[in-house]
Formats: structure tokens, sequence, C-alpha cells
């Protein structure tokens, strides 16, 4: 007998193309969205669904992602609440135990667009992770970085070109230097972080991060989806094998200005132009100043990372995004579309 999840309100069946009240629980594997002004309705309605995957399918974890303070998380009936700074919460750059080839790549893409790094440098992180043996990262993140920076060092670009890319080096070191905290959170640990053998469980975990500035936030929120991706393998359950839920999704993945960025590129396209037939290439600061936005490159970046982790791996995966968010149109466009279950405020 199929599993059904009473939402409190009729939504349209996208397999039957009607409305209904009661959505069969495998329909979770194509991601659900919560969109409104009211907090308290959506808070309402997240914990009546939460509740009931609690009592029916009990051994499916679920982790809540909290970027917001939110007096109503009480009604989710969590098992732990992880908040930032707290020893225990742990949320590694990377997990060793996980290395290949396809989750090396994966974290390249997700490093170089969480720091806004040059395309380029994607090449040279191939270049020192080949040196790291049978995947052994360095522990700490900006061990990793200095490592980044001293192979440019040693093997220089033209001046211009790494000179631009030390800079940014330098100041992702310095970013997560002036938090303490944050450079412990990334540091691999020996064993899997708990959160993740509690949600592996089927346990009910939130991680709490509303006390975190939003590019924290981004950071810490792309690396806990690269985990999970690189934890549960590949399935082809009938039911979701796991339930993320993003709340206030529009603090941290407000869409880009694309057509802004069309815009001022054409405008500034002979200039930056000529300048790349001269030098062969742009510089980082050169392609942000061709797009009139010093954060471009982390945006699309980031952008592109967490659209093929959410509309690919986890699809692959079959673990479930639920996104509570404000303005379904003011956020990334594709977590609207891979969204089939749709609960909408006025």
């Amino acid at each position: 007998m199929s599993i059904k999840i009473n939402l409190g309100y009729e939504v349209r069946d996208f397999e039957k193309g009607i409305f209904v009240e009661n959505v069969p629980f495998r329909q979770f594997k194509y991601n659900m969205l919560i969109s409104g002004n009211d907090s308290r309705e959506k808070s309402a309605v997240l914990s009546h669904i939460l509740n009931q995957i609690y009592v029916r399918v009990p051994d499916i974890g679920v982790l809540l992602i909290k970027l917001r303070s939110n007096e109503d998380t009480y009604l989710y009936h969590l098992n732990k609440v992880y908040e930032y700074g707290e020893p225990e919460l742990e949320i590694p750059y990377f997990l060793e135990h996980t290395y290949s080839d396809v989750n090396r790549e994966q974290l390249i893409n997700c490093l170089n667009a969480m720091f806004g790094f040059h395309y380029e440098m994607k090449w040279v992180m191939r270049i020192i992770i080949k040196h790291y043996k049978l995947g052994r990262f360095p522990n700490s993140l900006v061990g990793f970085l200095e490592d980044l920076k001293n192979c440019l060092i040693e093997h220089p670009y033209d001046k211009e070109f790494t000179e631009s890319n030390i800079r940014s080096i330098e100041k992702a070191i310095e970013f997560i230097q002036e938090d303490s905290l944050l450079e412990r959170i990334l540091w691999i640990p020996s064993d899997l972080p708990e959160w993740l053998k509690l949600w592996s469980e089927g346990k009910k975990v939130c991680i709490d991060l509303s006390s975190c500035d939003p590019q924290i936030q981004k950071l810490l929120v792309v690396l806990l989806c690269q985990i999970l991706k690189n934890f549960v393998p590949t399935n082809e359950s009938n039911i979701p094998s796991g339930i993320v839920v993003l709340e206030d999704a529009d603090h941290i993945l407000e869409e880009p200005p694309h057509d802004y960025y069309r815009k001022t590129y054409n405008s500034n396209r002979d200039y930056y132009g000529w300048k790349r037939e001269k030098n062969y290439f742009l510089t980082k600061e050169q392609i942000e100043g061709a797009y009139e936005d010093p954060n471009y490159l982390f945006n699309i970046q980031f952008e592109s990372v967490f659209r093929d982790l959410i509309v690919n791996e986890f699809r692959y995966r079959n673990i479930s995004l639920i996104t509570v968010c404000v303005d379904m149109f003011k956020i990334y466009k594709f977590l609207n579309s891979s969204s089939k279950i749709k609960v909408l405020f006025d």
C-alpha cells in the first residue's frame, strides 16, 4: 500500500493532473517547494508534513538546515539540534573515505565556486591533489589553500595572472581565519560527523546556521549538500532515501542578475576582447570588470555547483529537497522548476 502524506492544502498531482491534498510519499523524490510571506503558516505546514514522515517512514532521516531564527522549530520534534560553534558540529570540506576521480572533480568545482576563484584555478587544484597520496588531503582547508598558493608560486603562469590568483587565495584564507569556529568546523575528522550518522540512521537533526553571516552560510550549505552526495550511493529507490529541508532559502540562494550580466558584458565586450587578445587571458578582476560585479565569478559558479548537486546528484540518489522561501521567483529558478510538489501562500 502506498504511503501518503497529507499536506493540509490541495496541490496539483503532477502524475494524475488533478488537485489532491494527500500526496504519495514517493513523489517527494521530486522535491517540494513551500513559498509565502507568513512564516508561521509555512512552519505549520512543514511541521505537519515532517511529523507524518516521522510516524509513517521512521527510518528516513531528515536534515533541517536553519538559516534564520525561527521560534517554531520546536514543532518539528527534532532528535538533535547542532548550533554553529558547538564542538559536535563538523562540516568537513571533504570526506576522505569517499575519494574517487568523480568526487575529486566535484570538490574542485565546489571549492572554486565557494571562493569565486578564476576558472583556470581548477587546473592548479588538479595538480596539487595528484600529489596527495590516496586522496589524503590536509585536515585543514587553510592547509589546502596554502598548498594551492605555493603551487602557483613555484610554477607561475603569467605574472599578472599569478599575482591576481594569489590575492584571491590569500583573501580566502583570511576569510576562514577571521572566524576560528569556521576553520575548526571545516576540519577533516577521523570519523564521520555525528549529524551524518544520525541522519543515516533515520534521525531528525537540525543544523542551525542562523548566527552566521550569509557568506559563511553559503559555504556551509553547499558543503553539507556535497557531503550528502558523497555519502549516499546512487540508487533506484521508489521512495526518498533521505530528506533535506532548507529554510529561508531566499537568504542565500537569490537568483543572480543574468540579464544585467548580459547587458554589461555586451557593452564592455570590445575593450575586454582586446585585452584577451593582447594577453591571451583575462584576470579574475578583469572578468568581474567585464560584468561590472566583483562577485560575478562567485555568483555564477555557486549557482552552477548548487544546480548540479540538487538537479543531478540528489536526484540520482533520491535525496528529497524541501525548499522553504518567501518568494519563489527570487530564488534560483531551478529550485522552482525541479520541485514537483508546491504549496504556495499569498
